[in-house]
């Protein structure tokens, strides 16, 4: 580029001193500079970044005199996380919607030079399911290492072990890269490693596996120590030499993925009682699958809470838990006669909309005993945890004529899986 020359006055008074004449005599001066206009380039035309970080952009400007440089924003203004300084454009903590134009001008007094920045911001890289710090896992069985990473830019997930790369010949990794060794033995343990790496950066989470050959007490011990997938596990309550330890699902996303242990039976399903009159007449004995009465009174006894759901929906068809001969009631672990329901208190002998007074009939203590021709229902949860599971639920009323002009009096049982979830203390 050619220079220009600019040539601007300077005015100096010089005063001279003579016998008796004082002589002022104006000089002027012609300065003459030469000047440029300004050139402006950038560190980069376009850049990433993902959300939460700091970025900067240099911009430089040459030109006589020298140039001054601004900043602003196609659209809309700077984000007040935002700096500048000699030249450079700092952004902390970017996000979302800081993206976009970004201009630098360079002007003096022979004008003005433009460039600019496009700013992409992304989601920041995170892990959505990270697997445990610790997982001790029982010889012999399953483990499943979940690892899910998410960002706007797609990431490759990878696993190592012990920091290398090659990983035991009888794991492996699943389209949804779950890390998968399918019968745990001791030259399994150690560190494994999950890596998830996007266009701009990596992040990693490490899993210390430990082997060990006795079962867990429940599975909240599980979930803490060993594993978070949800699934069939092998448990021993009450420790190796007691009772035989038993299969059970651990649901590891329930009661806010405590880790809860959950028995099944064969009288979930919703059950017709009708033709039986005489209280209690009706009698049918639960039997939980993989395990007996005293293996489940381990797994409360190991547990800091326990629930089972039960309802009876009636149609004519009493509880009368607070009268001398009740017509209904459910019986415990250890054969007692239990003259509560649902969602009230331990032997308050009522049901849960007494312990509210909400009963459809006020002067009752459970909805059942209205005794009418309408379809009600009595439900909740029993927490009693030493006098759960159920072992037996006992009917009555549900004869064919009953009073207040119901023909056929009846009603359906449910009863819900027990539950168990918590460490008790020791």
């Amino acid at each position: 580029m050619v220079p220009s020359i600019l040539c601007f006055p300077s005015y100096f008074y010089i005063t001279e001193f003579c016998q008796i004449l004082r002589l002022v005599s104006l000089i002027i001066l012609l300065n003459c500079v030469s000047t440029v206009a300004p050139r402006v380039s950038i560190s980069s035309n376009q850049l990433m970044a993902e959300e939460e970080q700091t970025i900067t952009i240099t911009c430089s400007a040459t030109g006589k005199p020298p140039p001054t440089i601004t900043w602003s924003k196609a659209i809309g203004g700077l984000p007040d996380r935002t700096t500048v300084r000699k030249g450079a454009l700092k952004i902390n903590n970017v996000l979302r919607k800081d993206g976009g134009i970004y201009i630098c001008k360079a002007e003096n007094i022979l004008g003005k030079a433009i460039t600019t920045a496009q700013l992409m911001i992304f989601s920041r890289l995170r892990f959505k399911v990270r697997p445990p710090a610790q997982l001790t896992a029982l010889i012999g069985s399953p483990v499943r290492l979940l690892c899910v990473a998410e960002s706007s830019l797609k990431p490759t997930i990878s696993w190592m072990k012990d920091g290398k790369p090659s990983l035991p010949v009888d794991s492996r990794i699943f389209q949804d890269n779950t890390l998968v060794i399918s019968s745990v033995k001791k030259s399994h343990e150690g560190s494994y490693t999950c890596k998830a790496t996007n266009a701009l950066s990596s992040i990693q989470a490490s899993v210390q596996v430990t082997s060990s050959t006795t079962p867990f007490s429940s599975c909240s011990v599980i979930r803490k120590y060993s594993s978070s997938s949800s699934g069939n596990y092998v448990i021993d309550p009450d420790g190796a030499g007691g009772l035989v330890p038993f299969t059970v699902y651990c649901d590891m996303s329930d009661k806010n993925g405590v880790g809860v242990t959950v028995i099944s039976h064969d009288s979930e399903s919703r059950t017709l009682v009708d033709g039986y009159d005489a209280h209690g007449s009706y009698l049918r004995s639960i039997h939980y699958s993989g395990a007996n009465i005293s293996q489940l009174a381990s797994l409360t006894n190991v547990s800091s809470n326990c629930e089972q759901f039960i309802k009876y929906e009636c149609y004519g068809s009493v509880l009368w838990f607070n009268y001398s001969r009740p017509s209904a009631w459910w019986v415990s672990r250890d054969s007692s006669q239990m003259l509560y329901w649902g969602g009230a208190s331990p032997g308050s002998r009522k049901c849960a909309c007494g312990m509210t007074n909400s009963c459809a009939d006020p002067s009752r203590v459970c909805n059942c005993d209205k005794n009418d021709g309408v379809w009600r229902e009595d439900s909740g949860l029993l927490t009693d945890k030493s006098a759960l599971p159920v072992k037996e639920l006992r009917f009555g009323d549900t004869g064919i004529n009953g009073p207040n002009a119901v023909a056929d009096e009846k009603g359906y049982h449910t009863l819900g899986k027990l539950k168990c979830y918590g460490i008790a203390p020791e």
